[in-house]
């Protein structure tokens, strides 16, 4: 049988999958022999750390074990170390893996889902996959905008979902305006709250959203991906009121966070000092990035509550020549298009010397467009 008769005979995709769109993943050619500096990613520059290595280590030896389905170690570091309840936390392969469960869980066909028009753009995907209609709605200066997401809610709104802080816009949300958006919620809407970048809001800033979840109506998101550098072993986790529990668990597959994993997040979420110091030196570094771009004639950064910075050009022109002259260098920041903001791109921040660089080549690109 040749190939075109294979093809010929292959099955064909679910209407869903025919008409989902592709997510667009970062692309990272370089031309040969140029040197990698890989921005596009929101990956941490924090350093594995020798007690969460050991941990991986002495994980690993009993690898040929299924990994504990309640994650129950994880659960209880997580639990002790932001005073929640235990039985309230459910354990994910990363963020994406616990969106797309949340919405198997709760959307089906003729749902409503709204969405924050910049929003990340994985939170459409997983509407869609679910069968629902997902509502963008405006933001303001990319700022979520709740009094849009209000007159955007009708009777068949079954969730909300917005990231806080933004993805890719860095911008922050306080909890007394969330408070105020739950609060007059219809009690039959879900809250999706995505918190993968709360730990990078400033201190004086920040104010925990756990308890919002007593209402019934809320989920909370967070990340090892981000501040504790754990992109690789893809570990998430949701604080959820104790009915959703049972939900969300049913349509999860089982087990789907490995011994590593686990193991070495328990060690990771204990070490809060460890975090605080790398937060501290990563502001700093975000800062004096920020500062070295003012008043460029080209380019302006968007204030960030995050570990990336959002970079905004003239035009989706001006932005793809910008990429293309930070690629020429090995610079890989991440195009978005895809929420709305082509004329953008995100930054992540790196170490101390790849910033500088970064930095360097923007101004220098900013000066190639001078007359």
């Amino acid at each position: 049988m040749n190939r075109k008769d294979v093809s010929a005979a292959f099955p064909a995709p679910s209407q869903r999958t025919s008409e989902m769109p592709h997510y667009v993943r970062s692309e990272i050619s370089l031309n040969p022999g140029v040197e990698l500096i890989q921005l596009s990613r929101n990956e941490s520059a924090i350093a594995m750390q020798p007690a969460w290595m050991d941990a991986a280590m002495e994980a690993a030896r009993s690898s040929g074990a299924y990994p504990d389905p309640e994650c129950n170690l994880l659960r209880k570091a997580i639990a002790e170390t932001f005073c929640l309840d235990g039985q309230r936390i459910v354990c994910s392969a990363g963020l994406m893996e616990c969106l797309q469960t949340i919405a198997l869980a709760y959307l089906g066909p003729g749902d409503k889902v709204v969405i924050p028009e910049h929003a990340f753009v994985f939170f459409r995907q997983v509407a869609k996959l679910a069968g629902a209609e997902v509502n963008l709605v405006d933001e303001h200066n990319l700022r979520i905008d709740i009094s849009q997401i209000l007159d955007a809610v009708d009777e068949s709104t079954k969730m909300v979902i917005f990231a806080n802080p933004g993805n890719p816009t860095g911008t922050y949300l306080c909890r007394p305006c969330i408070a105020q958006l739950r609060s007059r919620l219809p009690s039959n809407t879900l809250l999706v709250i995505d918190e993968a970048y709360a730990e990078f809001v400033q201190e004086d800033r920040y104010q925990p959203l756990f308890d919002l979840t007593d209402a019934g109506n809320v989920i909370v998101l967070r990340s090892f991906s981000k501040m504790y550098g754990l992109a690789g072993l893809r570990v998430g986790w949701a604080y959820c009121p104790p009915d959703a529990v049972d939900f969300v668990r049913r349509i999860q597959v089982p087990a789907i966070v490995g011994s590593v994993a686990q193991a070495v997040a328990a060690v990771a979420v204990r070490d809060q000092a460890l975090v605080h110091s790398f937060k501290q030196e990563m502001l700093l570094i975000k800062r004096h990035f920020i500062e070295r771009l003012k008043g460029l004639p080209r380019i302006s950064a968007v204030e960030s509550e995050t570990n990336f910075v959002l970079l905004r050009t003239k035009s989706e022109m001006e932005a793809l020549n910008l990429d293309e002259f930070l690629r020429q260098r090995g610079i890989i920041l991440r195009r978005q298009m895809a929420v709305g903001l082509g004329e953008c791109l995100r930054a992540t921040i790196g170490t101390k010397e790849q910033m500088n660089f970064v930095a360097s080549v923007i101004v220098e690109w900013c000066r190639t467009g001078e007359a």
